[in-house]
């Protein structure tokens, strides 16, 4: 991943003109889903190789966080719906 970025305007001052541009940015929704996957595939699995700039990275958050956001489901499991919301 290079960036999950469409566009991004960072934002600048122009001291000659006194103007400031204030900063502007869309995301691709595309990207956005396969940053999410391949966080998930690195934080699941051993054989994972991920290369991606830091833009691409900046704003996943702590990996912990990520963890503790994740259930594991085996075959046979029974879980009860209010224990699943919890």
């Amino acid at each position: 991943f290079i960036s999950y970025y469409d566009y991004y305007q960072p934002e600048a001052y122009i001291p000659r003109t006194d103007v400031f541009i204030e900063k502007d940015s869309s995301t691709n929704e595309d990207l956005e889903r396969l940053r999410l996957s391949t966080t998930a595939s690195l934080l699941s699995y051993e054989d994972v190789v991920c290369i991606a700039s830091v833009s691409a990275n900046y704003g996943l958050g702590n990996p912990n966080e990520y963890i503790g956001m994740v259930l594991i489901f085996e075959l046979g499991m029974q879980i009860s719906q209010k224990e699943l919301l919890k």
